[in-house]
């Protein structure tokens, strides 16, 4: 049965009695495994301590310190908790099942062993452990490379934006002090270069604005504030800006929050942004915030009467470049709700929507009480 060739384990083995410690031993290194033992609870601990095991056999009923109290201060340790632990007991023990899975224990082996059953169990805990090992890894590497994709972003989104600077310097020169000098076609490209350098600001923006919001380099700065003259702020420029019909704002007065003021302004100024955008051609806009009481948790919302979406279509809303409509039906990069949905979860709440197709829709999201450090 022996497997050279199969990924060994650390076991350390704890037993008062040395026939018991010779068997498991015979037993396991014939299958390739490393093995130690101990004789008690204290050489247990000092084994642990000096070199971490991948898994422990631990009997229970030894003298000075049983199986109960050693897997309770290996528990009670950061350094050696996360190691599992099957305990051993004699079938005419008094065995506590439940006492030793809440001391922390994985698993058990009666006495006297049985060959199969000692591998099988031992692999078990051995497999779960590759695989914990294994995903740990990999969710180290995908820390490191958000980590890298945030600081691209970050880095890029403001060098970009220098040198997209100077070419909107060198055209607005170009169109406003040679534009006389120049032809109607010229003029044309001149006009398309303005135009497509704005639509790439508004891209760099949108970039800047995601990795600041999903960054760790800047600390949140947490505030108690009104949120609905935040709100109020945000929809006072929306109206100078808007080329529509006017709109019918409603705002509940008076919302007091706790978070970082210029995360949330960003978070809401896309949300008021789209809903501004998505009732264009709504006969009679009408886009509202406010706050409801939803399972003892304040909830708060952005609502309007625009176009709306199908919610069996919107899977990958708040990813971030996708969209749901044609550029040519609503402007944007698709980044706006992205954000939103980082910021939100920056605070510790959540977010998510109601829609209806020409029947408008509603965003809610909750921001974790915090404290006032």
């Amino acid at each position: 049965m022996n497997n050279p060739n199969k990924d060994q384990g650390d076991i350390l083995i704890v037993d008062d009695v040395p026939e018991n410690l010779q068997l498991l031993f015979t037993m396991l290194t014939e299958q390739g495994y490393e093995v130690r033992r101990v004789l008690n609870g204290k050489q247990a601990l000092n084994a642990v301590r000096v070199e971490p095991p991948d898994l422990i056999l631990l009997d229970i009923k030894m003298p000075d310190m049983d199986g109960y109290e050693v897997c309770q201060r290996l528990k009670a340790d950061s350094k050696t908790q996360d190691i599992p632990v099957i305990f051993l007991s004699a079938l005419n023990d008094a065995f506590d099942k439940v006492k030793a899975f809440e001391v922390g224990g994985i698993d058990y082996i009666s006495k006297p062993f049985q060959l199969q059953e000692v591998i099988i169990r031992v692999e078990n805990q051995l497999n779960l452990l590759r695989m914990q090992n294994k995903l740990k890894r990999k969710n180290h590497e995908l820390e490191i490379i958000n980590k890298e994709l945030e600081a691209f972003s970050y880095t890029v989104s403001h060098d970009l934006r220098n040198h997209l600077n100077i070419i909107n310097n060198i055209t607005y020169l170009l169109n406003h002090k040679y534009g006389e000098k120049l032809d109607d076609v010229v003029q044309k490209y001149i006009q398309s270069l303005e135009n497509e350098s704005t639509r790439m600001g508004e891209i760099i923006e949108d970039l800047w604005r995601l990795s600041e919001s999903k960054s760790n380099y800047l600390e949140m700065v947490l505030d108690s504030f009104n949120l609905s003259s935040m709100v109020e702020e945000i929809v006072s420029k929306l109206r100078q800006e808007t080329d529509k019909k006017p709109q019918k704002f409603i705002i509940e007065p008076d919302i007091y929050v706790m978070g970082d003021q210029g995360l949330i302004k960003i978070a809401l100024e896309n949300l008021l942004d789209n809903a501004n955008k998505f009732t264009a051609k709504t006969k009679e806009p009408c886009i509202e915030f406010g706050k409801l009481e939803k399972d003892a948790q304040t909830v708060y919302f952005v609502k309007d009467n625009g176009r709306g979406f199908d919610p069996k279509k919107a899977d990958k809303l708040f990813t971030p470049f996708h969209r749901l409509h044609k550029d040519e039906e609503v402007a944007g990069e698709g980044i706006g709700l992205a954000t939103v949905q980082r910021i939100i979860e920056r605070h510790g709440g959540k977010i998510w929507y109601d829609a209806i197709p020409n029947q408008g829709a509603t965003f809610y999201f909750t921001l974790q009480e915090m404290p006032d450090n």
